[in-house]
Order: structure tokens, then sequence, then C-alpha cells
């Protein structure tokens, strides 16, 4: 409760600075610090959970992001990532005042170890939103502003819209000691949460995916009255009754669906599997029937095999409606390890990242001669495998120079940590 009342006292002196750090002012010119501190206390009175930082790592990870939410919104409206010398050194001095006075064990300089210059020195000479935007690729900025564009309070696009940027941050940014003088580090979040988020890097989802600050308002508080203890009575009762009918309801869906289970069990065909043509409410899955397979892969004919291994088959395809995909057809097929497929399928339809195949659909069929199958469907990736060309013989060999085949390892590199990284849970 301690850190709460802390930023609370921050945000006022920031605010007003003619009350307690006027001198500090006058001895500066008078200058006066245009970050806006009155919206980051705003922001944290309104959070519905007081801020527990329980190590020095967190007190200091916390300073550092406030600080780039607060830098981000000034670029919103200057244009520019870096403060005046002198009105960063006011900024500074009230950061460094107040910190002294409310948490004494914490020193922004020696425990953090965040220099005077982190306001008002450049990273790798860029000033201004014009000259970031000239830095990175016109690829790279539409991916940010695609990807970035649309609310972040979800963990997907979220993880869509960090993911470029922490590549940007490695291809352009990964400067030694940046984070204690510069903070090159928060450029790229800096700026998508300035101009590539429509809601602004105040916005609270913004706010938690891009600098990890949770800001969840907090319900309005009203004095009881009659009305309020009549409508909690109402509630009680109404709450009561619904409890009654969900729990009559629930005992009818589970004894339909077990007696539906026994029907399936003995009948030969078709196995669908629950919950799959719609993952976490975005990803439609289409479910193939065996027929469509056959068809699109001419009755998996040889001709048509793009893939082998010890697992099973991979074919090419073309759909009814004109599209080339891949079909991996697993051998040695039961019924009783389709939950284990059906887990499989949930997770792969879940990951979307540049340099992971999306998947398509599936299907899951008994038929009386070649007993149970079970499909993926994937985009077709077209030039055949990585492993002809990089240890085939002819004209494939002798077009992978180093520069591709170096960007290829990096493609596959952030595929590898996307999964291990940036789903949740991780893949492993």
């Amino acid at each position: 409760m301690s850190h709460l009342f802390f930023f609370l006292f921050l945000g006022l002196n920031l605010v007003f600075p003619n009350s307690t750090v006027s001198s500090t002012h006058e001895a500066l010119g008078k200058a006066v610090c245009p970050l806006n501190i009155n919206h980051f206390r705003k922001l944290i009175i309104q959070s519905s959970q007081p801020l527990q930082l329980l190590s020095e790592a967190a007190e200091c990870q916390y300073v550092l992001q406030g600080i780039r939410l607060l830098r981000s919104q000034y670029l919103r409206v200057s244009g520019n990532f870096t403060l005046p010398p002198d009105v960063a050194e006011v900024c500074w001095d009230l950061f460094g005042n107040l910190f002294d006075e409310f948490m004494p064990r914490l020193r922004i300089e020696s425990t953090c170890g965040f220099k005077r210059s982190l306001l008002s020195q450049v990273c790798n000479n860029i000033k201004n939103s014009s000259q970031f935007e000239r830095l990175i690729s016109p690829n790279e900025l539409n991916q940010i502003r695609g990807s970035c564009y649309k609310s972040l309070g979800n963990t997907s696009p979220c993880h869509l819209c960090v993911d470029p940027l922490l590549s940007i941050n490695k291809a352009y940014f990964n400067v030694p000691d940046g984070g204690n003088v510069t903070d090159c580090e928060g450029y790229p979040f800096i700026y998508a949460a300035a101009f590539a988020n429509r809601f602004g890097p105040t916005d609270l989802g913004t706010a938690k995916c891009l600098f990890l600050l949770n800001f969840s308002r907090t319900s309005a508080r009203s004095e009881p009255h009659k009305a309020v203890i009549l409508g909690v009575l109402v509630g009680c009762l109404h709450g009561f009754v619904g409890a009654v009918l969900v729990v009559w309801c629930v005992w009818m869906w589970h004894s339909r669906r077990t007696k539906r289970k026994r029907t399936n069990l003995t009948q030969l065909g078709t196995t669908s599997l629950p919950g799959m043509e719609m993952v976490d409410g975005n990803t439609a899955l289409r479910r193939f029937t065996l027929d469509e397979i056959k068809r699109a892969t001419r009755n998996f004919s040889r001709d048509n095999i793009i893939g082998m291994g010890g697992y099973g088959n991979v074919y090419k395809g073309i759909l009814e409606d004109g599209s080339e995909v891949a079909f991996k057809r697993f051998k040695n097929c039961s019924v009783a390890a389709d939950k284990t497929f059906a887990h499989e399928v949930e997770v792969i339809a879940s990951i979307r990242h540049v340099n992971l195949v999306a998947l398509r659909g599936y299907c899951t069929e008994t038929v009386p001669l070649e007993g149970h199958q079970r499909i993926i469907v994937c985009d077709l990736v077209h030039n055949r495998s990585l492993y002809d060309h990089l240890f085939g013989s002819g004209a494939e060999k002798k077009k992978l120079s180093w520069p591709i085949r170096q960007k290829i390892t990096l493609g596959m590199a952030r595929g590898l940590a996307y999964l291990h990284h940036g789903v949740q849970p991780a893949i492993i």
C-alpha cells in the first residue's frame, strides 16, 4: 500500500511543480516537465490492484516501463523520442527526489543502474518518428501498423504485435548498455504505442501489452442505501433460482451427451472431434471428408508425395476452389488416440507466425478397408523441402548463397523462439 501512496504523491508533485519541487525548477530556469504525469497518476488511482513491488528488480522494471509509457505519450504529441537536456534534467530530478523520500532503499541511478542521460540521449541517431520510419524497411513498418493497430487487451493480438517489435529490436536497436543510457530496447515499443496502435499508449490494453503495466479499472463506489440493499436481496434470490436451473441444465446436458457417446461408439463411420471447428473463438478449422482429400490427391497417388517420414507421408493436392495444400497422413492410427490428436491440432491451430506454416483443417474418419484415418491439412510451401536445397544436387543447391542460408536460419530460429517464448503455454 505504501507503493501506491508513493506513486500518487509522485504524480501530484509532477503535475503541480510549484508545491514541493519549486526550487528545482528555479535552479533550472523554471523549465516544466512535459511528461503527462497527471494522467499516469489517474491510471494508478483507478487500478484495481495495489502496487506489489516485491524486489528491487521489479521496482526498477516498473519505473523503466512507466518512463517508456510517458515518453510514448510525449512522442505521440510532439513527434520526438527524447526531451531537451534542460527539461530532461527537471523530469529526472523530480523522479529522483520523490524516490529518495518515499522509497529510501531504491536509488534510480545506483540501485537500478539508470543514467541521467536516459531521457535526453538518442539511440542510433533516432530523435523523432520520421527518422525511426526511415531506419526500418517499409515492409517492417507496415507489419507494425497492421499487427499493432487493433486493441491489444487479449493475449493473441498482443503476441502478434510484440513479435515483429522484438525482431526490429534485435535488428536495429541491439546496442550494448543501451538500456541504462538511452533505452534503445524501448524504441520499437514506444513508437508502436504512439503511432501504430489507434488507442494510444495510455489505453489499458496497450499499457499492459507493450509496457507490462496493469491498470485494470476498479468499479465506482457508492454509499449504501435502501435501493442497493433491495437490489442485493433480489439478486440473491435470482442467483439461487438461477443456480438451481444451471445445475438442472448441466445434468440434462451431461445425460444426453453420455447417451450420444454410447450411440456413436456402436457406429462405424466418421468420428468428429469435440470443439475443433472453432479454436479460441477466432481460428475456424475446416473438417474435410476423406473423399475430398482423395480427390485432391488423386487417391493418394505416389506422384503427389512430397515428403516421407516415420509418422506418415505428406501429399500435395489441389482443393475444389483451386488452392494448393499439403496433406499429412498419419500411419497406424486408432480411434483411442484421437484425444491426443485433438490436442495437437488445437495447439497448432492457435499459432500464427510468419515463420510457421498455418493449419487449414483436419480429417478423422474410419473406413472399412483402410481403417481409421487421421490427416491434417496445411498451406503448401513450394520449392520442395529445405533438405533438398541444402544437401541435394543440381541447380537448387547452387541457388542457396550464404546470405540466403543465414536468412533461412534466422527465420527458423524466430519460429522456434516464438514456440518457446511467445506462446502461452510454451511449446518446447
